[in-house]
């Protein structure tokens, strides 16, 4: 099975860390970076496919494209059978919390800075529903 994770952040050395983090909690798939939604939708665009898996990083607060417009335009080109999305954000509002639960391709809600307790429940839940139920 093949998985693409993608990290949109905007902080350099955050997106350094956190990919640091998924190979050290042994993550598998190939590592794409966009420093905003913009390219990271035009990406999705023309590459998405139904046959890959996709593990979504999204930073709520950046320039350009932020995560709140680019979750609105993932919604129209993916579906939430291959998608998982996980938020990342310095800031923990409860309004951002409640509107995050409603949307069906957003798994969890990470506070930074994210942390290998974060990455190994990740891991756990990215393989609940992609690999526990495939047929051998």
């Amino acid at each position: 099975m093949k998985y693409q994770l993608l990290l949109i952040e905007d902080d350099p050395i955050f997106t350094f860390l956190l990919k640091k983090g998924i190979q050290h909690a042994e993550l598998k798939g190939e590592v794409i970076s966009f420093s905003n939604g913009k390219p990271a939708i035009e990406y999705l665009t023309k590459e998405y496919s139904e046959a890959d898996n996709y593990i979504i990083f999204l930073d709520l607060n950046m320039p350009v494209m932020n995560g709140w417009e680019f979750m609105d335009q993932l919604e129209t080109i993916i579906k939430a059978d291959n998608c998982m999305v996980f938020i990342l954000t310095s800031s923990a509002y409860r309004n951002d919390i409640e509107r995050l639960k409603k949307k069906p391709l957003v798994v969890d809600f990470v506070t930074k800075p994210i942390t290998e307790y974060h990455l190994n429940g990740i891991k756990e839940t990215i393989e609940d529903k992609f690999e526990k139920n495939q047929p051998i």
